[in-house]
C-alpha cells in the first residue's frame, strides 16, 4: 500500500549512520580547525594521499597556507605523513612528502576531544552548582515561606537555573556526538 507499484520500502540504516559520522566529523574538524582545513581533510580522504602542492590546488588554497594548514592537522592527528625516499642516503631535499588521511587516527583524537569536552562540562556543572547551592537554599526557603522574597533573587536563581540548562543542553548533545562517533 506504500507504494504505487506496491513495493517495500527499506531504509539503508549503516549508510545513514555513515554519512551523519561524516557530517560530525567535517563538523568537528570545521569548529576546531577552520573551514579550509576541513577542506583539506575532504579532499585527502576522497582522494588519497597528496603532495603540498596538489592538496593546494584542489582546495584552491595558496600553497604557504596549505602547509600551514596541514601542518596543523598533522599536530592535531588527524591526518598523516607519508615519507618517500627516492635514494638509499635519506635526503629530505630528494624525499617526496604526501598527506593522507588515516581515519582510525581521526576518529581517535577527535573522540579523545569529545571525551575532554563531556569531562570539563561535567566539571562546570558539578561547579556550577556547587556554586550556587545558596541560590538553591533561597529558592527553597521561598517557596515554603513567602517572606523576604526578593525580585533580585528571583532573576538570580533563573539566571542560574539558565546557565544550568544550558550546560546540561550542552552535555547532551556531547553525548549524542559521541554515541554517533563511538557506538555506531
Amino acid at each position: 500500500r506504500a507504494h504505487p507499484l506496491g513495493g517495500k520500502f527499506e531504509i539503508a540504516t549503516r549508510q545513514l549512520v555513515s554519512h551523519l559520522r561524516g557530517r560530525a566529523l567535517n563538523q568537528i574538524v570545521t569548529d576546531d580547525q577552520g573551514q579550509h582545513a576541513a577542506r583539506v581533510c575532504a579532499i585527502l580522504e576522497t582522494r588519497g594521499y597528496m603532495e603540498s602542492e596538489a592538496l593546494a590546488d584542489c582546495a584552491m588554497v595558496p600553497i604557504q597556507d596549505a602547509r600551514e594548514i596541514t601542518h596543523r592537522l598533522y599536530r592535531a592527528d588527524y591526518i598523516s605523513l607519508l615519507n618517500l625516499q627516492l635514494t638509499k642516503q635519506h635526503n629530505p631535499g630528494t624525499a617526496i612528502y604526501l598527506w593522507g588521511v588515516n581515519k582510525a587516527n581521526m576518529n581517535k583524537a577527535i573522540t579523545k576531544k569529545i571525551y575532554t569536552a563531556l569531562y570539563n562540562l561535567r566539571l562546570r556543572r558539578q561547579h556550577e552548582v556547587q556554586a550556587g547551592k545558596e541560590w538553591i537554599e533561597r529558592a527553597k526557603e521561598a517557596e515554603i515561606t513567602d517572606e523576604n522574597e526578593h525580585q533580585q533573587d528571583k532573576l538570580n536563581y533563573q539566571k542560574f537555573c539558565a546557565g544550568l540548562e544550558r550546560i546540561d543542553n550542552a552535555l547532551l548533545q556531547t553525548d549524542e556526538t559521541l554515541m554517533l562517533l563511538v557506538d555506531f
